[in-house]
């Protein structure tokens, strides 16, 4: 049972975490971990599972993880999908105990009971050939049960192929379209596929951008934020024609998108409608307010490699490369770090003193060096600071 309390802490618990979020449960369970100051800065999600799961034999950690998300307002949600889930654990061992004391209660030998009657050669008879009735109804048994193996397993195969298929259901096609027109979105491992509908307001969004895609050549989206009463979300929005809807204050519901690495990606299969009156509700302003908020670059460097940041930032210096662009960028606590900027985000206008506005830039490890380098989903979005006053 352990191990899928693991399984629970690993892919339902820490990997979807937002990197603040993240760093923030290392820091709770560094005493208890016993995690020195580089294994808090440096250890990965997978890392901090193995170290919960020697730490914690019985389950893993998954009920500190549980008791921990639980006192952070943005984690209680996380909190109680984990509960959830390892309920559903310990209701699937509960039936496995009962069903195996059932298939032992069936496996043990009938008593026989032979009754005295006036003719001794009946008994006789009796003591004789029922346990010879019972070898061969043993055999029959064993030969019913090899017949049935093949079906067993041919169940049992459509039931898996079954729940696999059930992770990802697209909604219906409307009549007059092609199947073929859209793709389905690759799901990887760690990736969550939300069909639930989820109402969210929208906060800000971008204009739509041009970006070159490995799969599928050129095309479009834009990013967005949205909030729910409880936290926010960063968005990459793959279809265009729902920018209308992604307006400042407008409430939406969505359903059938993807949750990767804690940004949601809602592309041509998702559903995006707009939400009745009785729907709306008030977003905290403590949501908004973090919502709001660019992380510091000291944090950022300490970020695991591969992690994506969004902020605004004040430009430094600007060096134009053959290759690519490095952004020099400041936060208001004077600390800096360079942006590698490719693609759409190479040599973009901008001069000394403007507030840079970054979208989705992963952080590597450059000559040594923390960086925040532009991928295919990257975006710069260039203000005075005029404007921003």
């Amino acid at each position: 049972m352990a191990s899928e309390f693991k399984k629970i802490v690993l892919l339902k618990g820490l990997q979807v975490m937002e990197d603040y979020q993240f760093r923030a449960i290392k820091s709770l369970l560094r005493k208890e971990l016993k995690l020195t100051k580089k294994m808090q800065d440096e250890y990965d999600r997978i890392q901090m599972a193995d170290l919960m799961e020697d730490k914690f034999i019985k389950d893993a950690g998954l009920a500190k993880l549980i008791e921990l998300c639980k006192d952070v307002e943005e984690l209680k949600e996380i909190a109680e999908k984990l509960k959830t889930e390892k309920e559903k654990v310990k209701n699937q061992k509960g039936k496995k105990g009962k069903s195996v004391a059932r298939k032992r209660k069936q496996d043990e030998p009938s008593s026989f009971q032979i009754f005295s009657t006036s003719n001794e050669s009946i008994s006789s008879k009796n003591k004789i050939e029922q346990p010879r009735k019972t070898e061969a109804g043993k055999k029959r048994k064993l030969t019913q049960k090899k017949t049935q193996l093949p079906e067993l397993l041919e169940t049992n195969i459509q039931k898996y192929e079954g729940c696999f298929q059930a992770l990802y259901k697209p909604p219906p096609i409307p009549s007059g379209s092609s199947p073929n027109k859209t793709p389905n979105p690759s799901i990887t491992r760690g990736d969550v596929v939300q069909n639930d509908d989820m109402t969210v307001m929208v906060l800000n969004s971008t204009h739509p951008f041009e970006y070159e895609s490995s799969e599928h050549g050129r095309k479009t989206m834009f990013h967005a934020k949205v909030a729910t009463a409880k936290q926010y979300y960063h968005v990459k929005v793959f279809n265009v024609s729902l920018r209308e809807k992604f307006t400042k204050n407008n409430f939406i519901i969505i359903s059938n998108f993807v949750k990767r690495k804690g940004i949601l990606e809602i592309n041509e299969n998702s559903s995006v409608v707009e939400a009745g009156p009785d729907l709306k509700f008030e977003v905290p302003n403590s949501i908004i307010k973090r919502a709001n908020e660019t992380p510091k670059i000291r944090h950022i460097k300490k970020g695991a490699s591969g992690a994506l940041f969004y902020g605004l930032f004040t430009l430094i210096k600007k060096t134009v490369k053959v290759r690519n662009t490095i952004y020099e960028i400041k936060d208001n606590e004077e600390n800096h770090i360079e942006v590698v900027g490719n693609g759409i985000c190479y040599n973009i206008n901008c001069k000394e003193g403007d507030k840079l506005q970054l979208y989705c830039f992963q952080l590597r490890t450059i000559d040594k060096q923390p960086k925040l380098v532009s991928g295919d989903h990257s975006f710069i979005e260039v203000s005075d600071p005029l404007e921003l006053e």
